[in-house]
């Protein structure tokens, strides 16, 4: 095994471990909001802190990155979840509850500096691969997180299971820090940092009308995202009369069929037809899924707009990081994909704010019949650079 192929195993364990302790606390926050006095406004609030917090931070832990290295900010970052994670374990309230959210947010830097490890890792031919891998252990981690969580809360939820998963996921992101300090080894080089431009902001990246472009990409895919799964359970509910077993196993299967298909087949598609090609396929898909979605009123025709819509986020999203990763130099990938981050976050935070009134108010298809909107919009920002497939020059 070469030193690119350990760094980027290792990489990609400190992902899944990191992730997975990430994803054990999510289903339960919501419930130890409402223990602690919260309203359901207030208990969605103070979970939105986090996707805010690392809105704010990602581009900063970026530039950091390209100066001291992915390895610091890996390690940081995680470090930076133990500490949320106790904190949240601890708290008595929901203004409490949200500032440890908001912290841990602030604190997660290590998401984008292992995305810029992987493009460090990586040539024009593994890129996607590399990307898709990533992503592969990022969507592990959402399906066996919550599954580890809803064990370790028990048949009763009380104040010890609250914090025991508050505990649990302490303990995977300190072990996530200790396998990056033990086995990954420095993706970024010191020659970098003579190529960094100085006080490179989010901003003067932004001007770049080929990465300008990508990164309005993925805010709309992954606004249209969480527009979708905000209100999927709602939806099913009203639609197919379905319980949360149901929209807890559909929604699984929809991950593990997105990470078998970053974890393998989106590598394969890019280096057949191509990174842009992959992302205009992939956005096509999904566009046609969500709208199919708001109009499945069987489980038969469900199934079928859930299968194009894991093909086609699966082809999307390694596609659409590689395209990204691609328009940095190397010594500013950290700060170009801080910027993809912050992208994410935000759509994390705007999608959902439409998804109940639409829900409420206009059909419970409208939903999607909206996300499926953005992701047309989406490919049309995308039409627009399906031919570039180098770095722009820096003048």
């Amino acid at each position: 095994m070469n030193s690119h192929t350990g760094s980027l195993v290792a990489l990609i364990g400190v992902v899944l471990i990191g992730m997975t302790g990430f994803g054990v606390f999510l289903p339960v926050f919501p419930f130890l909001a409402l223990d602690v006095g919260a309203s359901p406004t207030a208990a969605t609030i103070a979970m939105g802190a986090y996707s805010f917090g690392q809105l704010v931070s990602s581009p900063f832990w970026g530039r950091l990155s390209d100066r001291f290295g992915r390895k610091p900010i890996l390690v940081l970052g995680l470090l930076g979840g133990v500490a949320s994670y106790l904190w949240i374990a601890r708290a008595a309230s929901v203004e409490e509850l949200g500032a440890a959210r908001l912290f841990g947010g602030l604190m997660a830097g290590n998401v984008g500096a292992a995305f810029a490890a992987a493009a460090d890792l990586a040539d024009d031919r593994t890129r996607s691969r590399n990307m898709g891998l990533l992503g592969a252990a990022v969507g592990f981690g959402f399906i066996a997180g919550p599954a580890l969580g809803a064990f370790l809360i028990g048949a009763e939820p009380d104040r010890d299971g609250f914090a025991r998963v508050c505990y649990a996921s302490a303990a995977l992101a300190a072990l996530a820090a200790l396998a990056a300090l033990a086995f990954f080894r420095e993706s970024w080089r010191s020659e970098m940092r003579t190529n960094a431009p100085a006080q490179q902001s989010r901003w003067t990246l932004l001007t770049r009308p080929t990465l300008g472009r990508f990164i309005a990409v993925m805010f709309l895919m992954i606004a249209a995202q969480a527009l979708m799964e905000t209100v999927f359970g709602l939806w099913a509910d009203a639609r197919m009369a379905w319980g949360p077993r149901e929209v807890g196993w559909t929604l699984a299967a929809l991950g593990v069929g997105a990470v078998a298909l970053q974890g393998g087949g989106a590598g394969y598609a890019a280096r057949k037809l191509g990174e842009p090609m992959t992302l205009l396929i992939g956005l096509a898909l999904t566009a046609a899924a969500l709208g199919a979605m708001s109009a499945a009123s069987e489980v038969a025709a469900l199934a079928a707009a859930l299968g194009a819509l894991t093909i086609g986020l699966g082809l999307s999203t390694p596609a659409l990081n590689a395209l990204i990763a691609v328009q940095a130099g190397e010594g500013e990938r950290g700060s170009v994909m801080g910027l993809s981050q912050s992208a994410s976050a935000l759509g994390r935070v705007a999608g959902p704010l439409g998804a109940g009134a639409a829900f409420e108010h206009i059909g419970i298809g409208a939903p999607f019949l909206l996300a499926s909107l953005l992701i047309l919009a989406a490919l049309f920002f995308a039409l627009g650079e399906a031919a570039p497939r180098q770095a722009p020059s820096r003048g």
